[in-house]
């Protein structure tokens, strides 16, 4: 009778020690087996697929503008301001040994294919007539621009191609929206291949 508590009481013994252990087990256990799942790997993102969106104000694009201008031509007496619904560049050149400045205003267009159009609404240059294709042509010459910025001196017009601007590979930028009057302005990222 001696043997039969003895077996008895290594049973219980055993099946207390056998169930936290396997339930031990089972939870640290890697359900696919040490393999990692290919499928979860495989992307089915295609050319052009919007990943995500970038909100924004006016006051953190127009510092942003303002130190690559400084950047691109520290010699240069430019910035930019964004203000109500419009994009103001202010300058300043040297003519007849005077610093004369000037204000462009623009009115920002989101092209629909994301790049955006500053196309000149209102122009004051100093006191002196100047036609405005001259100091679009003054702006092409002493500031260098970024690749991705052209400079349209007869429309009058800055197009930004935002598309174009270097991102990682495989990535690209879109405006969506450029909205000064509700300071909202909006960028997409896309893939591209």
């Amino acid at each position: 009778m001696r043997n039969k508590w003895k077996v008895a009481f290594f049973a219980l013994l055993l099946f207390f020690l056998i169930i936290p252990i396997g339930i031990v087990i089972l939870l640290l256990k890697d359900p696919a087996g040490g393999q990692l799942d290919q499928s979860m790997l495989k992307s089915d993102l295609r050319e052009n697929q919007k990943l995500l969106s970038i909100y924004t104000e006016k006051e953190q694009v127009e510092s942003l503008l303002n130190k690559e201008l400084r950047k691109k031509a520290p010699k240069v007496n430019v910035y930019v301001n964004l203000r109500n619904d419009e994009a103001v560049l202010n300058g300043s050149f040297v003519a007849f040994k005077q610093e004369v400045p000037y204000q462009i205003t623009f009115e920002p267009e989101v092209m629909d294919n994301g790049d955006l159009l500053l196309k000149e609404k209102d122009m004051q240059v100093g006191r002196f007539p100047i036609p405005g294709d001259e100091v679009f042509t003054l702006l092409k010459d002493t500031i260098e621009f970024p690749e991705w910025v052209d400079v349209y001196p007869a429309d009058e017009s800055i197009l930004m191609r935002v598309t174009e601007m270097p991102t990682k590979p495989g990535y690209a930028v879109k405006a969506e929206e450029f909205d000064l009057k509700k300071n909202s302005i909006k960028l997409g990222v896309y893939t591209r291949n």
